[in-house]
């Protein structure tokens, strides 16, 4: 069984350099081993096999709302989200300096994700979302391009020079391979 983990092993009939070998399960096997997890293979001819991932109880699963703004994916924790609604842009009005919306007959101060992150944006669309999250400070509505939906992900710890960003709780691989960085809206 131990042979499935060497690198370089396919079991694709015909292997090129650029093609039939995928990632294979030595990257599998190192990168769960350097969380602190295992794999085990069970496999019975004629049956099938089976690949057990084991991962430390320690890491942080959460549940989050995934996000669009431009092209990047951004988790937001849904302890902190309170509603999502749908906004034309003009019905976002400037209140003494400082945007709002009419969210449940009271006034909801809004803030632009792009505008948090520091993010160039060449048009906005006429039809916004507007994520209401609980801050510190009370009721803020986040306004952004898209809402992609719930999902569980993987806390991983920023490092190195992304540790001490505003803002900025982790990060997160995605099912189909993107990286989401997770939003601490406290911070921004």
């Amino acid at each position: 069984m131990n042979v499935i983990f060497l690198p370089g092993f396919s079991t694709a009939e015909v292997v090129s350099d650029v093609s039939g070998r995928g990632v294979g399960m030595d990257v599998v096997r190192s990168k769960i081993e350097s969380l602190g997890g295992s794999v085990s293979v069970h496999s019975e001819v004629g049956k099938g096999t089976e690949i057990t991932l084991h991962l430390p109880l320690t890491m942080a699963i959460i549940q989050t709302l995934l996000v669009r703004l431009k092209e990047q994916i951004y988790a937001l924790p849904l302890t902190s989200v309170l509603d999502v609604i749908s906004v034309e842009k003009d019905q976002i009005k400037n209140l003494e300096g400082q945007e709002a919306i009419i969210y449940r007959n009271h006034i909801l101060p809004v803030i632009w994700l792009k505008d948090a992150l520091n993010t160039y944006e060449v048009s906005e669309p006429e039809n916004l979302y507007v994520v209401v999250v609980e801050k510190n400070k009370g009721k803020v509505g986040v306004i952004l391009d898209e809402v992609i939906g719930r999902d569980e992900i993987v806390v991983k710890p920023l490092t190195g020079i992304l540790k001490n960003i505003n803002g900025l709780a982790g990060a997160t691989i995605l099912g189909d391979g993107r990286v989401a960085l997770i939003l601490d809206l406290n911070n921004i």
